[in-house]
């Protein structure tokens, strides 16, 4: 509004435009002021306090989902908004409180009538579910036994007196003694290396799998043959492969074509191809210091 980009003033001379705004804590109100980033807002939102282990800090979920969850929903807007001008020719303010969005993630949670106890890794239709310590620094393997016959395999493999243990058998059992199982596994796999361990664990049928770093994830045979990396040459860095997408898509598959761009390695596209100016100004441009391929001293 300070630049005079507000809605009113836009629509006034094009009363078709869309507008979208995506305050954190909506364009009013006692928290509109407050500054906003992914992690304050899933804390606003409430899932914060969803995520500890018991009797802990509540935490953040570490990739920031309020980032992209606020982009996500700002792009259906858009396309409702677009959808309706399409009928009535006008365009639409659109105010998207990031907040709100983030809400929809812990819906059930919201409308429970009860807040719910964080609970760490573990949930209730599972035990073991959790991760546990492998050989390494900060190491770790996650594994899931939802079923009898997940668990009776795991147990078999541990020790198979456990087969038989009555503080283990069936479900409820093993959720009233889930500490002293998660501490029984947890000794168990700590000398272990947590890929072999997981490959084994696999192969009888349990769900388990490495906690990955990002090492972890560079080498990873499973996205390599996904396609998952593209190799790319830099003139600076030399050659390395660059993540893909999460997912593959018939009509649009996304890739990367070009590492990332040296510094002010664009300015003549820029300048000639796309802004078309004449050489006289570009040498000017350049001469001013406002372009540079360069950064400045201190910067």
């Amino acid at each position: 509004q300070r630049l005079g980009l507000d809605y009113e003033t836009l629509a006034r001379d094009n009363p078709g435009i869309i507008v979208v705004e995506m305050p954190a804590y909506g364009l009013d109100g006692p928290e509109s002021p407050y500054s906003a980033l992914g992690p304050t807002m899933e804390m606003a939102a409430g899932m914060s306090a969803m995520i500890a282990y018991p009797g802990g800090k509540p935490t953040v979920t570490g990739p920031s989902y309020m980032d992209p969850t606020g982009g996500f929903n700002a792009a259906a807007a858009v396309l409702t908004a677009l959808y309706a001008r399409d009928r009535t020719g006008l365009g639409q303010h659109v105010e998207m409180a990031q907040v709100e969005a983030a809400m929809q993630f812990i819906g059930p949670e919201l409308i429970a009538g009860q807040d719910p106890e964080p609970d760490g890794n573990r949930v209730a239709h599972a035990a073991p579910h959790n991760a546990y310590p492998a050989r390494g620094d900060d190491a770790w393997i996650a594994i899931a036994c939802e079923s009898e016959p997940a668990w009776q395999a795991l147990a078999a493999r541990i020790d198979p007196a456990l087969c038989a243990d009555p503080r283990f058998t069936g479900l409820a059992a093993r959720k009233r003694h889930e500490a002293a199982l998660d501490a029984l596994i947890g000794a168990w796999t700590a000398p272990q290396d947590k890929h072999v361990l997981a490959a084994e664990l696999q192969a009888l049928g349990i769900a388990a799998h490495a906690v990955m770093t990002a090492p972890d994830l560079a080498a990873s045979v499973y996205l390599a043959h996904r396609g998952f990396f593209t190799e790319l040459d830099h003139p600076a860095a030399g050659r390395h492969r660059h993540p893909g997408l999460p997912f593959h898509a018939e009509a649009a598959q996304g890739a990367q074509r070009i590492a990332a761009p040296c510094f002010g390695e664009g300015n003549d596209h820029v300048l000639r191809d796309i802004l078309r100016l004449p050489e006289a100004e570009i040498a000017r441009l350049k001469a001013s210091g406002a372009f540079a391929t360069e950064p400045l001293p201190g910067v």
